[in-house]
Formats: structure tokens, C-alpha cells, sequence
């Protein structure tokens, strides 16, 4: 597993492909960028401040993006007499390339009162607290407007 730094510099952003952008509010303040290499997705955040601005980044393995998909479409929304997950199973865990990703649902994705999911790569450290693991959340709005879609570019089924 390869260490990168944050995507926010022409130099790192070199060996990687914008996906898509979205602002996630009308100020403009907070803004989401996707991005991909050969081998992993990258979702970069980035919230402007009066005084400074916060970014983050979550880095998943490029081959966990099905796995993702696949939870997501055929586990947690579909009912389980469907063939989806158990109702009382919240969360499930793999491990790709030797990195443990966990996709979880969440009842405040973001946002209060908007569901949507909690997605952790445990194995590599937050760029904000090298004590917490990479994560990131998205609504289940997003997820069908922007997540699948770019899943789809990427030629993920």
C-alpha cells in the first residue's frame, strides 16, 4: 500500500484523473473532488474558512469500488426478502489489496436527518489525525447522483 499525499497541488494531482467535482452548498464553501489512478479512487474534501481552509482525502482501492457498489445496490437497498442484507446487519467489512474497507449505513449522512452511508478504509491514516482511520460520508442522494455515475465512468459493475 502506497502512502500519497493530499490532492491539492498540480504535482500530486499529475499521476491522476478528475472524475467530477460538486459543491455541496450554495456559498461554495464545501466542495467534493473525485479523482482515480490505476489503482485507487480518491474522494478529496475541502471546506473554505474565514481563516483557513480544512481538507481531507479518502483512499479506497480502485478494486473495492464493485464490492462498494454491489453493497450498496444489492445489500443495504433492497429488502432482505429480497435478497438484501439482514435488517439488523448496519455495516459490512472486506478486505482488498490488504486494506480493510467498511461501508456502513447512516441515519445523518453529512447532514441531520439525511441517510446515506459511512465508508472507512482502516488501514490507511487520516490526513487530518494520524489516530483515526480514512473515512468518508455521503448521502443516499449523492450516492445516486454522483457515486454510481462515476462508478459507471470507471466501468464498474
Amino acid at each position: 500500500m502506497k502512502k500519497i499525499a493530499l490532492l491539492n497541488n498540480a504535482s500530486t494531482i499529475a499521476s491522476f484523473n478528475m472524475l467530477d467535482s460538486e459543491l455541496l452548498d450554495e456559498a461554495g464553501t464545501k466542495e467534493v473532488r473525485y479523482y482515480c489512478n490505476a489503482d485507487l479512487v480518491v474522494i478529496y474534501e475541502i471546506t473554505r474558512g474565514k481563516i483557513r481552509n480544512t481538507e481531507y482525502q479518502t483512499e479506497l482501492p480502485l478494486a473495492a469500488a464493485a464490492w462498494i457498489k454491489d453493497r450498496i445496490l444489492n445489500g443495504f437497498w433492497k429488502l432482505p426478502s429480497e435478497g438484501g442484507l439482514p435488517k439488523d446487519q448496519h455495516q459490512c467489512i472486506v478486505t482488498f489489496d490488504s486494506e480493510e474497507i467498511i461501508i456502513g449505513r447512516s441515519m445523518n449522512a453529512g447532514r441531520h436527518g439525511k441517510p446515506g452511508f459511512k465508508i472507512v478504509n482502516k488501514s490507511r491514516k487520516s490526513h487530518i489525525l494520524a489516530s483515526w482511520p480514512q473515512e468518508f460520508q455521503i448521502t443516499d442522494e449523492r450516492v445516486e447522483k454522483v457515486l454510481l455515475p462515476l462508478f459507471d465512468q470507471l466501468g464498474v459493475s
